[in-house]
């Protein structure tokens, strides 16, 4: 009995550490500082996906607020941007920005992955940095003018859908190196306990989406599969693999694919 109670505790003492990697290795939300070893990392992504309710909340909440003090759309924009890369750390922008710097330099794949390791930036992740903004601006300014508030809540259940989905991605897809942090991580999971955890919030996250605005529900869930194969099918066939840095990639896009086609709600 004394040793299945230390088991318990030991495991109940992983679960908690794990909660706390979740927030600290991918938000800038302030989380207690606990002295963590490798044994502690196996639920992490299994909790990835709360990351993604916090912010989604808030987001979800400053669009509120900001409707109903007729805030205009450009200052509600830019304080959306600010907030989330303060939010974040701007850690997925970062994946993004190297992948674009790795697939434009029309390289083989070794070189792809040397340069998704480089620490500086390229003239191509800047330039499809632009881009990615101002697609993800000229979405906003039509979400954020609908005079249906639901299409709000659907945009802050984006935000955990997309850690969903790439949660599942990290735990299942197949690696592209040995090496680095996704890796490192993925390497301590706890497999099957966390592919539940993950299934346990893609069910409460289609609920609460479905309850919301079941048509923009359907729309983001198609989306969001649609990015999903591609990022499977793409990741594997140029760089033989996921890395940290594609799924900066991954989460960056499948966000912008899902506020494009709440355009059309």
């Amino acid at each position: 009995r004394v040793r299945r109670q230390r088991q318990m505790c030991i495991r109940d003492r992983s679960v908690i550490k794990s909660l706390i990697l979740a927030f600290s290795m991918y938000s800038r939300i302030p989380v207690p500082h606990v002295w963590l070893e490798e044994k502690d990392m196996k639920y992490t992504f299994g909790f990835f996906p709360l990351v993604g309710v916090v912010i989604g909340a808030l987001f979800s909440g400053w669009l509120i607020f900001a409707r109903k003090f007729c805030i205009g759309t450009i200052t509600s924009m830019c304080v959306s941007g600010v907030f989330l890369l303060l939010i974040t750390g701007g850690i997925h922008i970062d994946g993004y920005m190297d992948t674009m710097d790795a697939v434009h330099s029309y390289g083989n794949r070794e070189k792809k992955l040397e340069i998704l390791k480089d620490s500086h930036i390229g003239a191509f992740a800047v330039i499809m940095l632009v881009t990615y903004v101002l697609a993800a601006a000229g979405a906003f300014s039509y979400i954020f003018e609908n005079k249906n508030t639901d299409i709000f809540i659907i945009m802050g259940c984006v935000f955990y859908l997309s850690r969903i989905s790439s949660a599942f991605a990290a735990v299942n897809f197949k690696s592209a190196r040995n090496g680095g942090m996704l890796n490192s991580v993925v390497r301590s999971v706890s497999g099957n306990v966390v592919n539940i955890m993950i299934l346990l919030n893609y069910i409460i996250c289609i609920a609460i989406m479905t309850y919301v605005n079941a048509f923009a529900a359907a729309l983001c869930l198609i989306v969001q599969a649609a990015v999903l194969v591609y990022y499977r099918i793409w990741s594997y066939k140029i760089f033989g693999g996921v890395t940290g840095d594609l799924a900066g990639w991954f989460l960056c896009m499948s966000e912008l694919c899902c506020m494009i086609v709440l355009v059309f709600v």
